[in-house]
């Protein structure tokens, strides 16, 4: 008997506990049969890396990896850019606490954890909404798992899903709304407290956006509340300035690095615009509407067809009150209005206009909308009937308003065709639901949770879950490390002091960070927090330099030298000369030495420095210059005729030697170089303007540039002169740091200075490096408003920086602090001694 017991106590354990866990398992499950069915390694040679996450997230997280397993410095890397803050780009790309499994996770899987832990963070996305129902209404009925689901796979997931760093945020954003409800309703403030901070502190980005919708939701409940107003908004905002707090410690060195980089506020809009009719907008709510995420500003709203039903039956449904309705759907039309009006748009962003990727509040949107429809049913007895039908028929009449917008949607007749269909199905089942007796309304339900979940499996295997050659992103890795191996070995054993750094290169790169994928020191960057200090300099030099990017393609000798760039990878054996020599190969890969190249310090006359004015004329005339001033006695670069047509532009070589050229602007994406000695090359970007290198030309070689728009191009050609570059080399090349220690954080080196000058090292120029000379502090300068120098008079001079980010202390303080008043906090709440609380919890056992 006392068996029996146990065993129907395990039972129904396990039933309350089965809506919740299938919130979990449903997508997971669906996720995994997608992986399978696309080939996703390690069922196939496929991958989830998608847009960011191929050219961003993998090489970041690749470098954290590293890093952690290493022991190496978190705080700088020299393997980002031409060397970043590593803290601020932890905060803004790698913060999730779920990151710390790297320490463990195998190198050679990078691609499997973000894959794996973007399916798991989908799963839990239905979990947690399906747990906000389950608290919010006090119910625990399966279908609150099937609108888990549709949480989980809404439109902005099946966009997004490859924005790992946006994952976790979205995932907490039901738990931190159930925190507010109790934090107002109950006056409890832990989980409001830790699921906040934890979102901050995972993702300062989105936690901008939920923030803004928490203070929207709040006054919603704070004019609802009935009782002391002023205690409850007390309430609010001291838990909300605590989770803040708490996540000081990265939001502090992010708010100072986004200060000088490409990413920095945008102005408040001068007029209002609407970028498209709101009816176009709303039309994306129909099924099978493909994932958008470019610059049209077009939402993914997409969270099931059955809220276009259940969301009228919201507003006629009687058992909830009008003013309840009123608030809300003021709210959902401030979201849906915000998708097309300028103004708004940069409201949800936190006064922001995002680059590409819009709608990034949408996940809330589908959190109020899917909140209402089950709310619509969950009060049932409040609909009637008539109010199904009176549902279809003003959602025939949302379908003949999109039919209108189908284009400006970007949606088809397909879709709006399943969409009636589905329409249709769900009311139908609806209305069978509200007339058969109760003992039938349970089967109906059933029925209707396998359309919805028929649904969301479809249309997220048709708009979701795009796929990458997980090949193509790994065929080189064995190759560069064997160049790049043999790279180093040669410095160690060129280095007298076993100290040593140096810069490589691509001429054709996987992504633009290409040096944290690969574990090498570099000049190329694709990054939000890009200092712009550096860019704009690059740029003036004919470096490719785009919005939140810039890369090597550009650079000439000189340039190369100034930017410590002492190796290039190729996937051709075709470019040696007298510049650069082929030291390596392996495959397809091949590693050449450049002959001119700077260490990392050297020094420059100051005469020169107040002389070169980087900023006027092309690159070449600015180039010129710098030559001149450093010595050369003839033009560095000189001007040769070439010829242009549509689609194509025409350089003849007049004698032996280095080619360049520029060109008027174009809007081509891509430029293609063939030059008669076979030699081929791709410019990537191209519409961003920078030089192009021909290489080494023979007398009457012919070289050829065409674009993929069939442009007419004016191309302007130069040739190099070579004793021009000798000499200006020479100069900068007589008086350098020899480095005695190198790290992530900490340089130090001498140098011999024989003529007074500047001291320039070709390290960006930010507030966390400290310079020391002969062991004092030293006042930094910037050279180029992007490099680190500062002057020094004759004699041998000890040189040591020191790297430290920049407000980490203060957010450290600023977070423990935080934690400490959400502790005392809570024990004063409780009015708990701290000693004799933990007394009581040993005694009782709940601590071991």
């Amino acid at each position: 008997m006392e068996t029996d017991v146990k065993s129907v106590s395990k039972k129904e354990k396990w039933a309350e506990r089965m809506p919740l866990l299938a919130s979990f398992l449903l997508p997971l499950l669906i996720i995994f049969i997608l992986c399978i069915e696309r080939g996703i390694f390690p069922f196939g040679e496929r991958s989830m890396l998608r847009m960011d996450m191929w050219h961003q997230y993998c090489p970041f997280y690749t470098e954290l990896l590293n890093k952690l397993q290493s022991g190496e410095s978190l705080m700088y890397s020299f393997h980002v850019g031409m060397g970043s803050d590593f803290i601020s780009l932890i905060a803004y790309y790698l913060a999730s606490p779920v990151n710390v499994l790297l320490l463990i996770w195998p190198k050679g899987y990078i691609i499997e954890f973000m894959s794996i832990t973007i399916a798991l963070r989908i799963a839990f996305c239905g979990f947690t909404f399906a747990y906000y129902l389950k608290r919010h209404f006090a119910v625990n009925h399966f279908i609150i798992s099937f609108f888990g689901l549709a949480y989980a796979f809404c439109g902005f997931i099946a966009a997004y899903s490859y924005n790992i760093m946006w994952l976790d945020c979205v995932m907490l954003a039901p738990l931190i709304v159930l925190g507010l409800e109790q934090l107002v309703k109950e006056k409890k403030g832990g989980l409001y407290y830790g699921t906040l901070a934890f979102s901050i502190f995972s993702n300062y980005y989105i936690s901008i956006i939920i923030c803004i919708f928490l203070l929207l939701y709040f006054l919603i409940l704070w004019v609802e509340q009935k009782g002391d107003r002023i205690k409850t908004a007390l309430r609010f905002a001291w838990y909300s300035l605590l989770a803040g707090g708490t996540a000081a410690v990265l939001l502090i060195p992010e708010i100072h690095i986004l200060g000088i980089s490409a990413s920095q506020k945008n102005p408040f809009p001068e007029k209002i615009e609407w970028y498209f009719n709101v009816m176009a907008g709303l039309s994306r709510h129909c099924a099978l509407t493909e994932s958008y995420t470019d610059r049209d500003h077009l939402p993914n709203i997409y969270s099931g067809v059955f809220i276009l039903l259940f969301l009228v039956l919201y507003l006629l449904n009687k058992e909830i009150a009008w003013k309840k309705k009123l608030s809300r759907m003021l709210l959902v039309a401030l979201f849906a209005v915000g998708f097309a009006n300028n103004i708004l748009d940069f409201f949800w962003h936190g006064m922001h206009f995002p680059n590409s990727l819009p709608g990034r509040q949408t996940f809330l949107y589908t959190f109020l909308l899917l909140a209402f429809s089950y709310e619509a049913l969950h009060f049932r007895d409040g609909i009637r009937v008539w109010h199904v039908a009176a549902a279809l028929l003003l959602d025939a009449v949302f379908l003949a308003g999109a039919y209108l917008f189908r284009e400006e949607a970007k949606i088809g007749v397909t879709e709006l065709s399943v969409t009636a269909g589905l329409l249709l199905g769900y009311g139908v089942i609806t209305i069978v639901w509200l007339l058969l007796k109760h003992a039938w309304k349970g089967g109906i339900l059933f029925v209707m949770s396998c359309l919805m979940l028929s649904e969301l499996a479809v249309n997220f295997h048709m708009t979701g879950l795009h796929t990458s050659s997980r090949v193509q992103f790994l065929e080189n890795r064995e190759d560069y490390d064997t160049v790049l191996s043999a790279a180093e070995q040669r410095e160690k054993e060129r280095s007298r002091t076993g100290a040593y750094f140096y810069r490589t290169e691509e001429m054709e790169r996987m992504t633009k960070n290409d040096g944290a994928l690969y574990g090498y020191s570099s000049v190329s960057q694709f990054s939000s927090l890009m200092n712009k200090g550096v860019s704009k300099f690059l740029q003036k030099l004919g470096l490719e330099v785009g919005g939140n990017n810039h890369a090597y393609n550009g650079t000439t000798p000189l340039i190369s030298a100034l930017l410590s760039v002492k190796y290039v990878l190729s996937d051709s054996p075709l470019w040696e000369d007298s510049s650069r020599t082929l030291v390596e190969s392996s495959g397809n890969t091949y590693l050449y030495e450049n002959k001119y190249t700077l260490p990392l310090g050297f020094m420059i006359s100051e005469e020169a420095v107040s002389a070169w004015d980087y900023k006027e004329g092309n690159a070449f005339e600015r180039q010129n210059q710098l030559a001149w001033l450093l010595g050369a006695d003839e033009p560095l670069f000189t001007e040769v005729e070439s010829w242009c047509k549509p689609g194509a532009s025409l350089v003849l070589a007049v004698e032996d030697g280095y080619y360049y050229a520029i060109y008027d602007k174009i809007e081509s994406a891509k430029l293609k170089v063939e030059i008669s000695d076979g030699r081929e090359r791709e410019y990537e970007k191209a519409s961003y303007g920078y030089i192009l290198d021909f290489g080494y030309c023979k007398e009457r070689d012919s070289i050829e540039v065409t674009n993929t728009e069939e442009e007419t191009v004016q191309t302007h050609a130069y040739k190099m002169n070579e004793r021009a570059l000798e000499a200006a080399f020479y100069n900068l090349n007589s008086q350098t740091m020899e480095l005695s220690e190198f790290s992530a954080s900490k340089i130090a080196g001498t140098i011999a200075v024989r003529r007074s000058g500047r001291f320039v090292l070709s390290i960006p120029n930010e507030d966390g490096w400290t310079l020391y000379v002969d062991g004092k502090e030293a006042e930094k300068e910037s050279f180029g408003e992007a490099f680190i120098s500062t002057h020094l008079d004759r004699g041998v001079h000890t040189i040591e920086l020191r790297y430290e980010t920049p407000g980490l202390k203060t957010g450290l303080v600023i977070s423990l602090g935080s934690i400490f008043l959400f502790a005392a906090t809570i024990i004063r709440k409780n009015h708990l001694h701290p000693v004799l609380f933990l007394k009581r919890k040993f005694k009782s056992g709940k601590i071991k």
